[in-house]
């Protein structure tokens, strides 16, 4: 486990080189050899890595080899908190720091990342200043480490890293140097990334309205299509009553019966899977339609009307059934008849409980349970909604980010926007949400809305 920023013991760095042993020429060229090839391969990472996380991560790996450490943490500023936040720890059981936020003010992170200078402390315990509440926790034991500033030069920090505890021979003047370099190289990397992303998302605005009419286009074959299929099934069922009540004879019963068997396994199931088909397709429609509006700066506000909140849950339920089914998961209703009629927007609402059943049913293992739930309040002028499954859980650093601009997604080529929709709904309708998870047990998202708008 990697300690906090709290290790305050500075280490007395000399500045007086005369004082120093004389390096051994051949100790000091195979250093500055290590020091090389840790700054070109940093230096790669910028090229052969496709985002922030992944060659910030990188970096830190590459310093703990060439620096000798055991341990080290990657620290980003946040601004609206005014924290350095755990973005990256590798070593001990650090992940379990990963997401916790400390005061940009405090400890020996605060203090390099204030004042921009880096620091090396050879003994943390020397000063009598080190706060051991993590270690104790953790079981994580400190000796050595180096904090420098995540800075360009002439430029402020956007974060700090640490490399704990030295390796045989302990940290020197020169390994601070080298963490400085690879330091600034990761600054330039993050800011990089920074642009890159500031300039899709601009890319997006400008193109969503030609996506959105494509996706229209594309949508009306499909619609066209399904509303053909259906009568053409009709009329195979009917051709195959018609040749069942024609056979005669024992061998004329059992293929009547292989018949319908046959049948049953289409009949039982196409109409509701149809008007599932035809109604996402009109969903669709109507959000493409939303997009296009608001890239012409048209947007409507909620159109709130008194209705049933469990209706909409149980249509829900009703669309996610073939996603549901695939997924070997069931969606199960849990709706209390004490709940009153609300003022909501129908679609809003059911945006927001689709992407909640939506993300839940991939992250629930087969043979699990995602459950919709209303329940009427402790007060009478709210009610309560949840989206609860039995799947995964949230790791802590992706739950404080769900509901944020920085939301991210822990499915593969998912992109976190969906929570970000579900917050949109709960705001437009004066109400709350909070998730609640357990790793391995599940989640449930919990929403409260008024019962009234007045």
């Amino acid at each position: 486990m990697v300690a906090t920023t709290d290790l305050e013991t500075p280490f007395p760095m000399t500045t007086d080189k005369n004082a120093e042993p004389a390096p051994n020429p051949a100790n000091l060229l195979e250093e500055r050899d290590r020091q090389m090839e840790a700054i070109r391969r940093v230096s790669e990472t910028l090229f052969t890595h496709p985002g922030t996380d992944p060659m910030v991560r990188e970096t830190l790996r590459i310093a703990l080899d060439v620096l000798r450490a055991d341990a080290g943490t990657v620290y980003l500023f946040e601004p609206a908190t005014d924290s350095l936040v755990f973005r990256y720890v590798i070593g001990g059981s650090g992940e379990q720091l990963v997401g916790t936020k400390i005061p940009a003010d405090k400890g020996i992170a605060g203090a390099v990342f204030r004042s921009g200078i880096p620091r090396l402390d050879g003994d943390v315990r020397a000063g009598g200043d080190y706060n051991a509440d993590v270690e104790d926790r953790f079981g994580y034991h400190t000796e050595s480490m180096m904090t420098v500033p995540i800075k360009r030069s002439n430029a402020a920090p956007i974060g700090v890293m640490q490399v704990l505890n030295a390796h045989v021979p302990p940290f020197s003047p020169r390994d601070l140097e080298v963490l400085e370099v690879l330091c600034a190289q990761a600054a330039t990397g993050i800011e990089y990334f920074q642009v890159v992303e500031a300039a899709k998302r601009a890319e997006v605005v400008h193109v969503i309205g030609d996506v959105s009419h494509d996706i229209k286009n594309m949508l009306t074959p499909i619609t066209t299509g399904v509303q053909t299929l259906e009568p053409l099934l009709d009329d195979l069922f009917a051709d195959l009553d018609n040749l069942r009540s024609g056979c005669n004879g024992f061998a004329a019963e059992e293929i009547a019966a292989e018949i319908e068997r046959i049948a049953n396994r289409v009949r039982n199931d196409y109409g509701w899977m149809l008007q599932n088909a035809l109604f996402s397709a009109e969903q669709v429609q109507a959000r493409t339609r939303e997009i296009a509006d608001a890239i012409k700066g048209e947007t409507s506000p909620p159109y709130f009307e008194i209705g049933d909140l469990d209706e909409t849950c149980e249509l829900v339920a009703q669309t996610l059934k073939t996603v549901a089914v695939k997924n070997e998961v069931t969606i199960a209703r849990d709706f209390s008849p004490d709940v009153p009629a609300v003022e909501f927007d129908r679609k809003q609402i059911y945006n927001a409980v689709y992407n909640l059943v939506n993300n839940a049913l991939p992250e629930t293992p087969a043979g699990g349970t995602v459950t919709i739930r209303t329940r009427a309040g402790e007060t009478p002028d709210i009610v309560i909604l949840q989206v609860a499954d039995t799947g995964r859980g949230i790791p802590p650093h992706v739950r404080e980010r769900l509901f944020t601009d920085e939301a991210i997604s822990t499915k593969p080529g998912g992109t976190g926007l969906g929570t970000r929709i579900v917050m949109g709904v709960v705001k437009r309708h004066n109400g709350m949400i909070r998730v609640d998870s357990e790793i391995g047990v599940g989640s449930t998202f919990t929403i409260t809305l008024p019962v009234r708008h007045t």
